[in-house]
């Protein structure tokens, strides 16, 4: 039964990863609708522990609710409160819930997951390309140091729960970048991020010979952050493998883009092989929960020529906006659930 009214607006269940909520905010922005953004959770780094608050959960209700990963426990929510009027859409995988469960389910395309008539896979995450204002330290840093062109800019992430960054492998990137900006006269821009291990860095230092510069993240350092002055000038880029939400901002960037995957523990490849064996009906139950898998996703995009892989293969199909029509196509696939008659229950 449905308690209160409906209003008129689009919710977004938020937790507090930025790529996940800049995901949403770019889906709530593309509808167009009255938005409303609520923080219904709060997760450790590692991704394991949550804490909900289902407070702000009050009528009147949104027509829509859009929740992603661990959030939608607060989607659950909201249908126990408000019925089956209020439509839910989630981003990411639905674990432990049935798809038929969810109006519209838009897994990752690093997710392994069913194909159903209530599923729609994008080619790439929706984070934006990272607006810059022309008067950000970085940009102006960048402008001051007049480095030689072309410049070639490297996002060194970090280790996940399924994949490695080890000191060699670091060192490894860093020379083949280094050793590009070298043979073009032009300066390498390094910067590392949140998941960096303290490792790294002595390597990083090590290896980088060309012009350029190395920016350490910490804590306080957002001011100074130079990624989006390095997508936004950059002549090429160059990230690790470990992040869908930054491979697709820096595709978005329109700068050739090359990624350098990351190795996987042994443990996890013999998983990985047991989680593909899994019946498709197992997963569409909510019994077994889908998988994630970057590397494929990567080889994909690669396959097709929209990145190249770092030191294998170039990128050989620039970015087009005909090829970035998900986040149109999801937008009309919630428009036409809106335009259902309401259920009530």
């Amino acid at each position: 039964m449905t308690h209160g009214p409906l209003g008129e607006d689009v919710w977004l269940l938020a937790g507090n990863r930025p790529g996940e909520l800049a995901q949403q905010r770019a889906l709530g922005a593309a509808l167009a609708l009255p938005l409303r953004e609520i923080a219904v959770a709060r997760m450790a780094p590692t991704g394991r522990e949550v804490s909900y608050d289902f407070s702000a959960l009050r009528p009147p209700w949104p027509r829509v609710a859009i929740s992603f990963g661990k959030t939608l426990a607060a989607g659950l929510r909201l249908r126990e409160l408000a019925g089956s009027a209020v439509r839910l859409v989630h981003l990411g995988l639905p674990r432990r819930l049935a798809a038929e469960a969810l109006d519209l389910i838009v897994p990752m395309p690093t997710d392994r997951y069913i194909a159903a008539a209530n599923v729609f896979r994008p080619r790439m995450p929706f984070n934006p390309l990272p607006p810059l204002a022309s008067d950000s330290p970085a940009a102006q840093r960048l402008r001051a140091a007049n480095l030689p062109r072309p410049w070639t800019a490297l996002i060194v992430g970090g280790p996940t729960r399924r994949l490695r960054l080890a000191p060699k492998t670091v060192a490894r990137i860093a020379a083949q970048a280094n050793a590009r900006a070298l043979a073009h006269g032009g300066s390498l821009l390094v910067s590392t991020s949140p998941r960096t291990p303290a490792e790294a860095l002595p390597v990083l230092q090590r290896a980088l010979t060309a012009p350029g510069e190395l920016f350490v993240f910490a804590p306080g350092s957002a001011p100074d952050n130079p990624y989006a002055a390095y997508l936004h000038g950059a002549d090429e880029l160059i990230v690790t493998g470990d992040s869908a939400s930054m491979i697709a901002e820096c595709w978005r960037s329109g700068r050739p883009l090359w990624v350098a995957p990351l190795g996987m523990s042994p443990r996890r490849r013999l998983m990985r092989r047991l989680r593909g064996a899994v019946p498709a009906r197992l997963i569409a139950s909510g019994r077994i929960a889908g998988d994630v898998d970057i590397g494929r996703w990567i080889e994909a995009l690669a396959g097709a020529g929209h990145i190249g892989l770092l030191g294998e293969s170039d990128p050989s199909r620039p970015y087009r906006s005909e090829d970035d029509d998900d986040l149109r196509q999801v937008v009309q696939r919630i428009r036409e659930l809106l335009a259902r008659p309401a259920e009530a229950g």
